[in-house]
């Protein structure tokens, strides 16, 4: 537990730099785990049980957040949203005003189904009946623009390896000053030891950003943290800023565009509602007879470009392929169309030798 001089050389200034990326402020805490991780520690550090939750279920990880609040004893409210379908914002802001929850919940790039929600205007919505607003970005943040101060995200949670373009392993939680007052109100400390972001408040941020620690006084962390994990997360968001958030949004938007394009080209049906399609994982309707697992197979086995089934009751109908750090560009883009081609005919599917390939370099050119 006891932080060494080395860990926190590397740890304090990644965790300092994140706060770039997330565009806030407000301290980020880093943990070990993954988006999961800190899915779990955002909610238990906030909700206490009995209290009411509002959850924007939207997809598979809309059910998990729902889970955690079933762990924390909340009474939570789910707002169903039609798996890949537009989320109704006059609905979800009634509902809101009805049930007046302490916290309202949403997955901002849902990768089950290929979606992006409007996080901005979800905000809104919480901030106008008083509410927490706690941000699933696990798919999204460096990827896709999240303006956690701007929007008013309380915790903002996300993980490593997906956009971020980091190894598997660190939880990340941008937590508002509005969120760190809830906890210090608690009627109980919360229910976890190494997840209660009180404790990393308290052990881990000095006083001159917020914290409990004298300045200059040693710090520690409620659990041992993994220092290659860590130094491995500093180059990544290095690496981000380097590049420049508008580039890196605008490479994935590309990429994305290419994919779809290529994918039309194909005779390929995106499953979402065409205005939210997500720019870090598209989520495609399989051609009638085809089994997705047999072309995840087929693409893995015989070309070597590994992407996945649909998730949960979309298993058997649909495939995805992301789009996130490095494989948003060319590189990844073209071999992938180029596989699902040969993966597809190999299973009997028939579409113009190509096709997808030269659609999607076409998209790449005119994107300059």
């Amino acid at each position: 537990m006891i932080g060494s001089r080395e860990t926190e050389g590397v740890l304090e200034p990644t965790t300092l730099a994140l706060r770039d990326v997330f565009q806030t402020k407000n301290e980020v805490i880093m943990m070990p785990g993954s988006g999961r991780t800190a899915l779990e520690a955002g909610a238990l550090s906030v909700i206490e049980p009995r209290d009411r939750v509002l959850v924007v279920g939207a997809g598979q990880f809309g059910v998990l957040m729902r889970e955690i609040m079933n762990r924390i004893d909340a009474d939570w409210t789910e707002f169903p949203v039609e798996w890949g379908a537009r989320l109704d914002l006059t609905r979800l802001e009634r509902e809101a005003e009805r049930i007046r929850p302490k916290a309202l919940t949403l997955v901002h790039n849902e990768t089950s189904t290929g979606t992006t929600y409007p996080a901005a205007e979800v905000a809104k919505i919480a901030r106008a009946v008083g509410a927490l607003f706690l941000l699933d970005t696990v798919s999204s943040i460096a990827g896709i623009d999240v303006r956690t101060d701007e929007w008013g995200v309380d915790l903002n949670m996300t993980g490593s390896q997906k956009c971020l373009a980091a190894p598997l392993g660190m939880a990340l939680v941008a937590v508002s000053p509005r969120a760190w007052e809830v906890m210090e109100r608690r009627s109980k400390p919360a229910r976890s030891f190494a997840y209660d972001l009180l404790r990393w408040k308290e052990w881990w941020v000095p006083v001159s950003r917020g914290g409990k620690v004298p300045d200059g006084a040693p710090r520690r962390q409620p659990v041992s943290m993994p220092t290659h994990l860590t130094a491995a997360m500093n180059v990544a968001v290095r690496l981000i800023l380097e590049e420049g958030l508008a580039h890196r949004f605008r490479r994935h938007e590309v990429a994305a565009t290419a994919l779809r394009r290529g994918l039309a080209a194909m005779g390929i049906e995106m499953f979402p509602d065409p205005s939210i399609v997500s720019n870090t994982v598209s989520c495609l309707r399989v051609p009638r007879s085809i089994e997705p697992a047999a072309v995840v197979a087929q693409m893995r086995d015989r070309y070597g470009i590994l992407i996945g089934t649909g998730l949960d009751k979309m298993r058997t109908t649909t495939l995805r392929i992301g789009t996130m750090g490095l494989t948003a560009s060319p590189q990844y883009v073209l071999p992938t169309l180029s596989a699902l081609e040969l993966a597809l005919r190999d299973l009997g599917y028939k579409c113009e030798p190509g096709a997808g390939v030269a659609a999607a370099q076409a998209a790449f050119a005119d994107a300059g």
